[in-house]
Parts: C-alpha cells; sequence; structure tokens
C-alpha cells in the first residue's frame, strides 16, 4: 500500500485505511467510523470500496463461516 491521500476533505491514507482494516474494520462503514474517510463530500467511498474488496479476497476462507445448508 502506497501513502497516497485516499479522502482528501478528512487527509485520511491508503496505509491508513489499511491499518484499519488489519485492526479489524470489514466494510466501508467501518472505515467511515474509524478513520473518518469518505464522511464528507463522499467522492473517495469508491475508493474506499475498492480496497475492503481488494483486502478481504486476500484473507483466508474460515471453514465456519462456509456453512451449506443444501446437503
Amino acid at each position: 500500500m502506497s501513502r497516497s491521500l485516499v479522502c482528501i476533505c478528512n487527509m485520511v491514507t491508503e496505509n491508513e485505511i489499511s491499518s484499519a482494516l488489519k485492526k479489524g474494520a470489514r466494510s466501508t462503514r467501518d472505515i467511515q467510523h474509524i478513520t473518518r474517510a469518505g464522511t464528507s463530500c463522499g467522492r473517495c467511498l469508491v475508493v474506499i470500496d475498492s480496497l475492503v474488496e481488494e483486502y478481504l479476497a486476500k484473507l483466508p476462507e474460515d471453514p465456519q463461516q462456509r456453512i451449506d445448508f443444501q446437503n
């Protein structure tokens, strides 16, 4: 991750969002609550959504979260 600004309004960098994700944030709403990114004009919400999706896609799958009710 880089140091680039994601949220100009609240001066939140990509590193700060990454840190929030590593500490347990799992949604854009979590990122907004922790960092205030995306809570002013909202232009950065698409970028935050993307960062959250990328991070979650890299996490190992938790076998207890995968429940198959079809069988």
